[in-house]
């Protein structure tokens, strides 16, 4: 018992580390409404880059969101990539009613290329403004969230700005999960990493990427992350690499996610995450997903072996350890909702998680490869395209 004790212990001292680091990211991190740049002389043009893939049901409330935004010097790049659904017709319905709106579309996918890397590839040749966005089709922007992006890029000297959507789901299981994934990603990314010159931290987001066209032109491109599943976290690190001033903030209130409808929608949703792990053996990837696991548990675990074994300073650690658990979980989706319920619950937001995460694994282990947007990438190519890795 001491030895299971004791190794409780160390595992509770492990959450205590975790959530020092929560708390220290979220105090760096700036949340964009809460800015109040100086707007520049004169505002300069830019392109917002539109990729979707038959996204009938939510691209028209996502186009209007961007052309009801009250930025003066806007062209909308919304590459179709190759439909099947009515998403043609509703983005040339849009482009008829408004000149700022430039439709392209993609019929076939070139032999070596992801669908949304090729569609955001043909979207950057069709723009022409100082600036680019990046921003999925699904995403929707309050009005003035782009004018004061651009101010603060301008004033601070930024070149490249990722914000992070907030998140909303009908779905409070899936919002329980969310909680957990805000919490590892607010452990894992540093805004003031990400801010620094002389720091190798970098970060991106597929909802919302503001960068200079001149930035964007230095770096390798979208040529080279052509293969690279996780797009938007290769985009920060080529362009922080190839000189670009980098800021990472909190999108709450400004750009938001209408996200997943259910648990099974996102277990869907977050199958081609599973290239992350492309090359590693699957049980490597459960192992290192129940070790992950033991950790996450052990306040409670700590908690419980302590009260039926009659060890008070062993159930009181488990105490302590869980509400300073609760409290990083509840911290973090405050940050970017501005609710906390669902993170109180986040034991299951890890087990959610978790799940998802191993399903996505073994399907890229089964398949020998991913299927995104109705496409199959063998294990092979995304292996030589990989840009980006966790560590």
């Amino acid at each position: 018992m001491t030895v299971v004790a004791v190794a409780l212990a160390l595992l509770c001292a492990v959450w205590f580390l975790q959530a020092g680091l929560v708390f220290k990211r979220l105090s760096e991190i700036r949340t964009l409404v809460d800015l109040r740049p100086a707007e520049p002389d004169s505002w300069p043009k830019v392109s917002a880059i539109v990729p979707g893939r038959d996204e009938a049901a939510s691209i028209g409330a996502a186009l209007a969101s961007r052309l009801a935004d009250d930025y003066p010097n806007l062209e909308l790049v919304v590459v179709d990539d190759r439909s099947t659904d009515a998403t043609p017709e509703i983005v040339a319905r849009v482009a008829a009613s408004d000149a700022r709106v430039k439709p392209v579309r993609v019929n076939e996918l070139p032999e070596g290329w992801l669908g949304k890397l090729y569609a955001l590839d043909v979207g950057t040749c069709a723009a022409s403004g100082e600036w680019l966005l990046v921003s999925d089709a699904d995403v929707h922007l309050e009005p003035g969230t782009l004018r004061t992006a651009v101010a603060f890029c301008e004033a601070e000297g930024r070149d490249f700005l990722a914000l992070v959507p907030e998140f909303r789901s009908s779905s409070f299981a899936v919002n329980v999960v969310w909680s957990t994934f805000v919490r590892i990603l607010a452990m894992a990314l540093t805004p003031a990493g990400v801010r620094n010159p002389k720091s190798h931290a970098s970060a991106g987001s597929g909802s919302f990427m503001l960068m200079r066209r001149s930035t964007y032109d230095a770096s390798p491109g979208f040529e080279y992350l052509r293969m690279e599943t996780a797009d938007d976290m290769a985009l920060g690190k080529i362009v922080k690499e190839s000189g670009g001033r980098c800021e990472f903030m909190n999108g709450r209130d400004a750009a938001w996610l209408p996200s997943y409808a259910s648990f099974a929608e996102f277990l869907r949703g977050v199958e081609k995450n599973g290239a992350t792990f492309a090359g590693t053996p699957f049980v490597v990837v459960a192992l290192g997903m129940a070790v992950a696991g033991l950790v996450e548990y052990s306040p409670l675990l700590a908690l419980a072996i302590g009260l039926v074994t009659g060890t008070p300073w062993l159930a009181a650690l488990g105490g302590v350890t869980t509400l300073l658990a609760t409290t990083a979980n509840v911290a973090a989706l405050y940050v970017n909702t501005g609710t906390f319920l669902p993170a109180l619950l986040w034991p299951f937001g890890w087990l959610g998680l978790a799940w998802g995460v191993t399903r996505s694994a073994w399907l890229v282990h089964r398949r020998g490869g991913v299927i995104w947007r109705d496409t199959f990438y063998p294990t092979a190519e995304l292996l030589e395209g990989q840009r980006f890795r966790l560590a």
